[in-house]
């Protein structure tokens, strides 16, 4: 992992910042590989201890949401509490959103904070990147390369 985070703004040159969070609301956590794939069968591309460190750091002691699908696939997150989305509402008293693609999709609108994982990969899955055109406009993207 690179020493020092890049955080991109729509408008603005990347900026340097620390590795904290800086915003309060609903963040976003995702990874993706050199193709834009972000899994295959409910289930990642790759095993990347660092990006999962990384998950552990961001995550420890939040509230996660996630949709259905991706709950059943995860393993027990330790000192984490899951919360599923559900259709017909939005779910605001949450700190992450960690997928699957239709709860990113979901909730881009609300995201402050948009943490992407770009693993060095090159499988092919079956699961793409978000759509992520509705995304609120003043999110911050943070990139991490693993």
């Amino acid at each position: 992992m690179k020493d020092n985070l890049w955080c991109q703004y729509s408008d603005l040159p990347s900026v340097l910042l620390h590795e904290k969070t800086i915003h309060n609301g609903l963040k976003a956590l995702i990874a993706c590989n050199n193709l834009g794939f972000i899994g295959i069968d409910d289930k990642l591309l790759w095993h990347n201890s660092e990006d999962l460190k990384h998950f552990k750091r961001l995550t420890l002691n939040q509230r996660l949401l996630v949709g259905w699908r991706t709950a059943q696939a995860l393993p027990p997150l330790k000192n984490r509490e899951l919360i599923i989305d559900q259709r017909d509402n939005i779910i605001t008293d949450v700190d992450w959103c960690i997928g699957g693609k239709k709860t990113y999709e979901k909730y881009c609108h609300l995201f402050t904070e948009l943490h992407i994982s770009h693993i060095d990969n090159n499988e092919i899955g079956n699961v793409t990147i978000p759509d992520f055109t509705m995304l609120n406009k003043n999110c911050i993207i943070f990139n991490y390369d693993f």
